[in-house]
């Protein structure tokens, strides 16, 4: 039905004790029936509860689960970079171990998949945050649609990339905003950007990481390492 048969899934956590075997499940539970080989790639980020513990029990239970641990916490942008380097899938994705996307989005994804596109998401009218974080959400997208020229929706979807384009690119980011320099990235290598429209989950567990101090500082040094390395849309 689909053009491809194997997939990589990058699932960074960072203290996701209480979900993590959930989002797993998920994954399996809904993907297995479309694509024949699905890797998951477990990357505990200095996670100081059970989650490497948790991890490992899922690697055992399940075959097509690989685990990393990072000692100290690294980033999603690392978490993100450590899996690829180890996936063997044809195509390439991550998703949250927090488990605020449920796994069936990306069966809005697939019929759009070949090599020459990234298929990503957006929340628009889909969004149970709070008003808040939704403005949050606007500000930071416009700002980088006019960065970088594009005139995306949204940057911090759960995208799936063609593993031969991911490999092609250098990826400097190491927080959230790595979403971002991606897309950038393979639009600039002739990519075809498609977005779908995803649900967002309430939490069930635990608070968002994203405006934590450490994450906000994050995406500050990571906006200025793209602006030094001139990550952006080249002139039309």
């Amino acid at each position: 039905m689909f053009k491809f048969n194997s997939l990589s899934v990058c699932i960074p956590a960072h203290n996701e004790e209480k979900t993590l075997r959930e989002s797993v499940k998920d994954i399996l539970q809904t993907m297995s029936p479309y694509i024949k080989n699905i890797e998951l790639i477990i990357v505990s980020d200095g996670s100081t509860d059970r989650t490497p513990d948790i991890a490992e029990e899922l690697a055992r239970e399940y075959k097509c689960v690989k685990t990393i641990e990072h000692e100290k916490k690294s980033g999603i942008g690392v978490c993100y970079r450590d899996a690829l380097k180890i996936a063997t899938g044809e195509y390439f994705t991550w998703f949250p171990a927090d488990h605020e996307d449920p796994a069936s989005n990306f069966i809005r994804y697939l019929p759009f998949i070949d090599n020459e596109t990234v298929v990503t998401c957006h929340r628009r009218g889909q969004d149970p945050r709070s008003s808040f974080r939704m403005l949050l959400s606007y500000v930071y997208t416009w700002t980088l649609n006019i960065y970088s020229g594009l005139h995306l929706k949204y940057y911090n979807g759960t995208a799936i990339y063609p593993v031969s384009v991911l490999r092609s690119m250098p990826i400097h980011s190491r927080g959230i905003l790595f979403s971002a320099e991606i897309l950038i990235r393979a639009h600039n290598l002739g990519c075809r950007i498609i977005e779908v429209p995803a649900v967002l989950k309430k939490r069930t567990s635990g608070k968002s990481k994203i405006l934590t101090p450490d994450s906000v500082i994050q995406i500050l040094q990571d906006i200025a390492l793209l602006w030094k390395n001139k990550i952006k849309m080249p002139s039309s």
